[in-house]
């Protein structure tokens, strides 16, 4: 038996409608399905996106620590990384599930870098999905880019200051992860005469879903869990 095919699938924010059609017909063609966890207590979204297309599949989920400590992290994706190889080598067909698109801002990226030494290249493939921050901009009817327009996307981790410069070269700016940052951020926006062209939303796609374009009225809310910020420089 020769050596099977891995592919790595963005599953789109959390609504199984938004799965691209090769996303699904590659998922019911594997052989066995890889569902990353982030707590082996929490049952996996991306799991119960597809729930529907893998049932009698082999599905594997895979367990990652919330730490910040390199060396764990580094040896669950080594692991995690060789349970797959295992399975490709044996000539199946793998599918390893991921949220938003595969090669942003996704956990997916730690995992590739390992399988890029452990496979051969033809047999990596990754298929991309559609992203939150798409996704909210189409549901709330707001327009991102228009002409020439610039984009950045950016995570909110750091200072918030280092989001001044963006602000202000960029017409439309994408924030991630704010979470712990949000009312700073809102403050920011305020300063800069910029909150009235923002939109917020959380759980894209999915049933609890969440969308705001006043963002002020989100001070104090703790809102910023699986959530995205897009505000746009308006021309005069």
């Amino acid at each position: 038996m020769g050596t099977g095919n891995f592919y790595g699938i963005g599953l789109g924010p959390g609504d199984p409608e938004l799965l691209t059609l090769k996303a699904l017909h590659t998922i019911q063609r594997a052989d066995c399905i890889f569902v990353p966890k982030s707590d082996s207590k929490e049952d996996s979204l991306a799991l119960e996106i597809v729930k529907d297309y893998v049932k009698g599949k082999k599905v594997i989920e895979q367990v990652y620590p919330m730490t910040k400590d390199k060396s764990v992290l580094s040896n669950a994706w080594v692991k995690a990384a060789e349970e797959v190889r295992s399975e490709v080598l044996a000539g199946n067909d793998v599918a390893y599930l991921t949220l938003g698109d595969p090669l942003i801002f996704s956990t997916y990226i730690y995992l590739l870098r390992h399988l890029i030494t452990m496979l051969p290249s033809d047999a990596i493939h990754t298929i991309p999905g559609i992203t939150a921050y798409n996704a909210a901009a189409c549901v709330a009817n707001y327009p991102m880019l228009i002409g020439d327009e610039k984009l950045a996307v950016v995570p909110v981790t750091t200072d918030i200051n280092e989001l001044r410069p963006i602000l202000g070269t960029f017409d439309t700016v994408v924030m991630m992860k704010v979470a712990k940052n949000l009312d700073e951020v809102i403050k920011l926006l305020e300063g800069l005469n910029l909150s009235d062209n923002a939109l917020f939303a959380s759980y894209v796609g999915q049933k609890n879903a969440y969308f705001t374009c006043d963002i002020i009225s989100l001070k104090g809310s703790g809102r910023g869990y699986m959530s995205v910020l897009i505000v746009r420089r308006l021309k005069q």
